[in-house]
């Protein structure tokens, strides 16, 4: 077990010296230092360039050794010919954590492999510790940190952590996700894994207390026994989220010259991961969301799902996408149906459900609708709720008709009341829309307030899916 003390040093250094460091454009040199200048780092930047005074304005060095106070990081930005020096250069400078940047190990060759080997029992012979190589960086956003490649401009601070065997994709999702409220608090890409693996840095955030939920993409595990110790004890506190790529032949190659990883037969990953209580993400893209959904929404302890939606046929949609992922649509019992119709639904709407709010001709009955929503989750016949087709298409400027302003401020009443029905219900309610926040004003408006609303069916249903699926494997291992 490596002690907190150890890891800690990839993630919150008191120090960091950049071994490449450059305003080079499009090279490593230049993406690590722009991403350490984009946050609030409190630590010390060393640069290192041969053939500069300054970097970026900062103090930069001809060598490690001449750096007159200590250092606890250095992340390598150079060519694989001068790896093996730096190591023993950093030993001598007592530097404890070294993050290797630089590709063409063991993704590459047989005897890349031998290589990285070589470097990190030289490491672990001088007291250190190498994560990749190979590897994109890292970053805590809650220390101000972010040795990666993306700006942190577009890094939202959450209680997620990530440990990734690839890099750019999740830059990707984050980038895309940031104006979602989707995030990582804190992120390891462990690349080519020749001394720390994923599964040291799983076992890391199990007892970070600013870690809630940890997201994992994997290509292998390269000590499965290991990791089927740990990764139970983690599973029994916090939800752990993976998407396992190399599930064909096809992804099992492309993983092996991405990371140089054997990914393994899919089944076998598959049936680990359940017996170990991991959360499985369907597709790559949900991998955050649903670490989302599993620390911000209420349990789904069952697999009933009550629809309201604004258009019978996204109301049909929506129960194809619910009954594919495992889940049920019931009707509702006569005496609930007649319930609802109490409220005042007109003999042309469907109650049975889906119930069909759209055909009721009740629109602006905000009480009304919020009246059928409580009605539906106190119910006892089902375990979550849709509501579905809210969130009117266009952006709003000053010229905009005040009758549409006035539409606006009903949906925005109607979404908050649902949004407040989770809570008092302690049943998963989702508000979906055809829309996302660059196309409604209301989406956007209540996307800033922290209201999530989706705007794919299959998307709520797997998230329902996997919600469920961690409930029944909590409640049956708790």
């Amino acid at each position: 077990m490596e002690s907190d003390k150890d890891l800690n040093v990839f993630l919150n250094p008191r120090s960091v010296a950049i071994i490449g460091a450059t305003e080079r454009p499009g090279s490593w040199g230049s993406f690590i230092m722009n991403g350490l200048l984009s946050r609030e780092y409190r630590g010390k930047i060393f640069p290192i360039n041969r053939y500069a005074d300054r970097v970026y304005g900062i103090r930069a060095f001809k060598d490690i050794s001449h750096i007159n106070e200590p250092v606890d990081l250095a992340v390598f930005c150079i060519p694989q010919q001068f790896v093996e020096t730096e190591i023993k250069a950093c030993a001598q400078k007592h530097v404890r954590g070294i993050t290797i940047i630089t590709a063409g190990f063991g993704e590459s060759s047989k005897e890349g492999q031998q290589k990285q080997q070589n470097l990190a029992r030289l490491a672990r012979s001088l007291g250190m510790r190498i994560l990749g190589p190979n590897v994109s960086g890292t970053f805590n956003l809650h220390a101000g940190f972010n040795a990666s490649s993306i700006i942190g401009a577009k890094l939202m601070t959450t209680p997620l952590a990530g440990v990734c065997q690839g890099g750019y994709a999740l830059y990707n999702i984050l980038s895309s996700g940031w104006d979602r409220g989707i995030g990582l608090g804190k992120f390891i890409h462990t690349g080519n894994e020749c001394d720390l693996t994923v599964t040291d840095f799983l076992e890391h955030f199990s007892r970070d207390p600013e870690v809630k939920a940890i997201v994992m993409y994997l290509e292998t595990v390269r000590n499965g026994r290991r990791f089927i110790e740990v990764a139970p004890q983690v599973t029994k506190t916090k939800p752990v989220v993976v998407y396992k790529a190399g599930q064909t032949a096809d992804s099992a190659r492309a993983a092996y010259s991405h990371t140089g990883a054997l990914a393994g037969k899919n089944e076998i990953y598959q049936g680990l991961f359940r017996q170990v209580g991991i959360v499985i993400s369907p597709t790559m893209e949900l991998l955050l969301p649903l670490a989302h959904a599993l620390i911000e929404r209420p349990p789904m302890k069952g697999n009933r799902v009550g629809i309201i939606t604004i258009g019978g046929s996204w109301g049909v949609a929506l129960t194809d996408a619910l009954v594919e992922a495992q889940l049920c649509v019931p009707e509702f019992s006569a005496k609930l149906q007649t319930s609802l119709r109490s409220l005042g639904m007109p003999d042309r709407a469907s109650i049975r459900n889906p119930v069909d709010f759209g055909a009721s001709g009740l629109f602006f009955s905000t009480d009304v609708l919020l009246a059928i929503g409580r009605k539906i989750l106190s119910s006892g016949e089902v375990d979550a709720l849709i509501l579905h087709g809210v969130g009117r298409g266009g952006m709003h400027a000053e010229e905009t008709p005040d009758e549409w302003k006035v539409f606006l401020d009903f949906e925005k009443q109607q979404i908050r009341g649902f949004t407040a029905l989770e809570k008092e219900s302690e049943s998963p309610v989702f508000i979906g829309s055809h829309y996302n926040p660059w196309q409604s004003q209301a989406v956007s408006d209540l996307n800033k307030e922290g209201i999530r609303i989706y705007n794919r069916l299959y998307e709520m249903a797997q998230l329902l899916a996997a919600m469920h699926t961690y409930w029944k494997c909590n409640r049956v291992n708790p």
